[in-house]
């Protein structure tokens, strides 16, 4: 196809999943080599949800008129042809750009915020972001329920922090698909940064093996929990959940790990990757009930950022205050729910509590360095609100403080990876 430029409305409908496979591939051949191009697809996508979500906003209070009512839900989009899409989006990004320009700074409470006086001032400290309340569900969610969960995604996007006093519980699905990495390398060794919604973090960090304990006896599988200062955000906790099966386990897609944070030691939390794709359906994990063969040896890792109900300092190397004497209160409770083909009821049930004692991350084990490097490094390549104060010189820093053995070459592997990557950021 001729030479798009951001200007073309063809573009815009492609962002919104509106055209047919052939123009859609034709368009992705277009923008591959476009980090311009590639930047206008990701805010039209985000201007899109914000504005869908505050027209159902403003529908619940009554605020719409009611010739406008019916575009409620999801009729609109289907209704309006794409490039009539691209018009409207092309005019509202104007009116988007006021509407959300008082947000810019997102350090402010709103008025008659729930949120108690800690948590509010901790919204002036630079990175850090409002935490979605019950209420704000709307704002972020297509559904009427907002969902935490890494199960029946309720949104796209970046999953953003949740506060633990509206939202304490959250879960994890056990099956992740770690394609994402090989697309990743595929991409820079090819000489150009891969587009952003190639890049699975939960995909790139499982697609490394780490060594975990073996399960104790009776137990086929192994919970192991730790925690550690951010390394990219040091007022925050970083949790690491991972689990190691001893032997081949047919696993049930509902199998997740269900997580409930302590509302007395944690203010607000972040699940890290996760996000949903335009091409999954709404309940794609959910829908998915068939069994995946979980082989001996077999590991998951995830990652939680969390915001401290109560912290001092934010100096690289502070230390939690009064640790010795929150020692005893759990951060979080973890328990492991296991589902297997043809029961229905979990048949283990393995539960771990995770205490802060104030480990910082130069301390931490290296398999949680290297992870963490991972993580950081996908969240510097989808360009995440949320990545903090890493850099790539950083990443590469932490991820050969966690190369330890390396038997197989994997991780000196990500190594080079990682150096390609600044080549092609600085070039």
């Amino acid at each position: 196809m001729s030479k798009m430029n951001v200007d073309d409305p063809k573009l815009t409908a492609y962002a919104l999943d509106e055209l047919d496979e052939s123009e859609r591939s034709a368009i992705a051949r277009a923008t591959a080599d476009s980090p311009e191009m590639q930047r206008f697809v990701a805010d039209t996508q985000d201007l899109a949800r914000a504005l869908r979500s505050q027209y159902r906003l403003e529908l619940q209070r009554g605020l719409v008129a009611p010739e406008l009512r019916t575009f409620h839900g999801d009729t609109f989009w289907p209704n309006a042809g794409p490039l009539a899409i691209a018009a409207l989006i092309a005019v509202l990004a104007v009116v988007g750009a006021v509407m959300f320009s008082g947000n810019e700074s997102r350090t402010s409470a709103p008025s008659g915020s729930s949120l108690s006086g800690p948590l509010a001032m901790e919204r002036a400290q630079p990175n850090q972001f409002t935490p979605v309340e019950v209420e704000d569900g709307a704002r972020l969610s297509q559904n009427e329920k907002f969902e935490a969960d890494a199960g029946p995604y309720a949104f796209t996007g970046e999953r953003p922090f949740v506060s633990v006093m509206s939202r304490p519980r959250a879960s994890v699905p056990l099956v992740v698909n770690s394609a994402s990495y090989l697309d990743v390398r595929r991409s820079i060794d090819a000489g150009l940064l891969p587009p952003r919604e190639s890049v699975r973090i939960e995909g790139m960090i499982n697609h490394f093996p780490y060594e975990y304990p073996q399960p104790t006896t009776g137990e086929p599988i192994s919970l192991n929990l730790d925690v550690v200062t951010c390394p990219w955000e040091p007022t925050h906790r970083l949790v690491r959940i991972g689990l190691k099966g001893h032997q081949n386990v047919p696993v049930r897609a509902d199998s997740r790990i269900e997580v409930e944070f302590n509302p007395r030691r944690v203010a607000s939390y972040r699940l890290i990757g996760y996000d949903r794709q335009k091409t999954e359906t709404q309940n794609s994990n959910e829908d998915d009930v068939g069994s995946h063969p979980m082989a001996a040896g077999y590991t998951l890792t995830t990652f939680y950022e969390v915001v401290p109900l109560k912290r001092v300092g934010t100096a690289a190397h502070t230390q939690m205050a009064n640790v010795a004497g929150e020692a005893s209160e759990p951060l979080l409770t973890a328990k492991l729910q296991l589902n297997t083909r043809g029961i229905d009821a979990a048949v283990g049930l393995i539960q771990r509590t995770l205490s802060d004692t104030g480990f910082d991350f130069a301390a931490a084990p290296s398999d949680l360095k290297f992870a963490a490097a991972v993580a950081e490094f996908g969240m510097i390549l989808r360009d995440s609100e949320y990545k903090g104060n890493g850099s790539l010189q950083q990443v590469l820093e932490w991820a050969q403080q966690g190369k330890g053995a390396d038997i197989n070459g994997y991780r000196a592997d990500f190594i080079e990876l990682v150096r390609k990557a600044l080549a092609l950021k600085t070039s």
